[in-house]
């Protein structure tokens, strides 16, 4: 996983001359040390933190992992080039991109849609997944993340000046979802959580008309 964004630009420059595997890009806002310490801290919290509904996981989340948006790397990813198969098969939601440590969800379903990357997480039965459902929950935090391999893209450059602006992600196979605190994409937002959105978002449900069921159900 790559975080500086100087590391990003080498990394994807050397695996486009052939001279490096294609990095992960993890799309997320950073500041200071990688925040494992802080997962780990938080993995032996009081466990009541689930707000009173059992044992706090039992929710379904709707959440808008990506969308075609400038996001605030000056990067886009395009909607309609996600590759799922590979992340339906293994489908984790973890904390900050952290790949050292066990997942914290799944997102039982995950599609595209009036292009956005949406996807159906629910949160794992352990302490610390507790503790981020009921932030959650809560509203304390909103924000999501992905992680992922790109397989196609371009540089973003002004018109006019020729100024590098960002990167255009054209195609990319998703890795993981990540719950954040802050997203590089600041549309990358829980939408809603209810019980409803568990039975209707599974694998299947690509199609409009679930989709718009869905949000019918949630709103009322």
């Amino acid at each position: 996983m790559l975080d500086g964004r100087r590391e990003l630009l080498r990394a994807l420059d050397a695996w486009r001359r052939g001279a490096a595997e294609a990095p992960v890009v993890c799309k997320w806002t950073v500041a200071g040390p990688a925040l494992s310490p802080l997962a780990q801290a938080h993995r032996g919290a009081d466990a009541d933190a689930d707000a009173g509904n059992g044992n706090g996981n039992s929710k379904a989340y709707l959440v808008v992992a990506s969308t075609g948006d400038i996001d605030r790397h000056g990067d886009t990813v395009a909607p309609d080039g996600w590759r799922l198969d590979a992340y339906r098969a293994n489908p984790v939601v973890l904390w900050a991109h952290d790949y050292r440590q066990p997942a914290i969800g799944r997102a039982p379903a995950v599609w595209r849609q009036d292009g956005s990357l949406l996807a159906s997480i629910e949160f794992a039965p352990t302490d610390f997944a507790r503790t981020v459902a009921a932030l959650y929950q809560q509203g304390y935090q909103r924000g999501v993340s992905v992680g992922f391999r790109p397989i196609r893209f371009e540089e973003r450059r002004d018109a006019r000046s020729g100024a590098f602006l960002g990167i255009r992600f054209l195609e990319q196979e998703l890795l993981e979802i990540s719950a954040v605190p802050v997203p590089a994409n600041g549309n990358a937002l829980l939408r809603a959580g209810d019980d409803a959105a568990r039975r209707l978002m599974t694998p299947s449900n690509d199609t409009a008309a679930s989709v718009v069921m869905l949000l019918r159900g949630l709103r009322g």
